[in-house]
């Protein structure tokens, strides 16, 4: 995904493509349907402010029922490519510096690590999903269980004492 910055013209254009995550380096294999990126540019007279939008659709297993879904992943990303230096060290990070001298930089590092930051931390199908029995194995959300859940652990016996006491006023 790299920027020509000779073909851009002063002021504000918006620039839209389709990425697919072998142009962004990404080796995980749920991002198996296209990626839109949306890339508004303001081009000033020492400074290009880049503020991308990536979407797509991403093929994920449910950690709690094991079906496959697709989860809609919507991120975006900001860059600020600069010709003049920082005198602080913090914000030099955020900042690709650039010179007369240069044609094109390369924005994939950002899109990829926006896309990559957005994933969830849990895969889940739902918020409803009732995952599968632990004793059987059938998915709750599908087929009704038929194993006996009777079976109470005697290490939380002591606590059913605090649901019979009730605080006295």
């Amino acid at each position: 995904m790299k920027l020509r910055l000779n073909s851009l013209k002063e002021g504000s254009q918006t620039i839209e493509m389709t990425l697919t995550r072998s142009d962004l380096a990404i080796p995980d294999d749920s991002f198996v349907h296209p990626i839109l990126a949306s890339l508004s540019i303001y081009k000033g007279t020492s400074q290009i402010t880049v503020n991308g939008q990536l979407k797509t659709d991403v093929a994920l297993q449910c950690d709690r029922c094991l079906e496959s879904f697709d989860y809609n992943l919507d991120v975006t990303f900001q860059s600020i490519l600069s010709s003049v230096k920082s005198s602080d060290p913090k914000t030099d990070e955020d900042i690709i510096p650039i010179t007369s001298k240069t044609n094109e930089v390369d924005l994939s590092p950002f899109a990829h690590d926006a896309l990559i930051i957005g994933l969830p931390m849990k895969n889940i199908c739902s918020e409803t999903c009732k995952g599968i029995c632990p004793g059987c194995g059938v998915n709750l959300n599908r087929v009704r269980c038929k194993c006996e859940t009777t079976e109470v652990d005697d290490r939380w016996k002591p606590l059913e004492n605090l649901l019979t006491n009730t605080p006295e006023e």
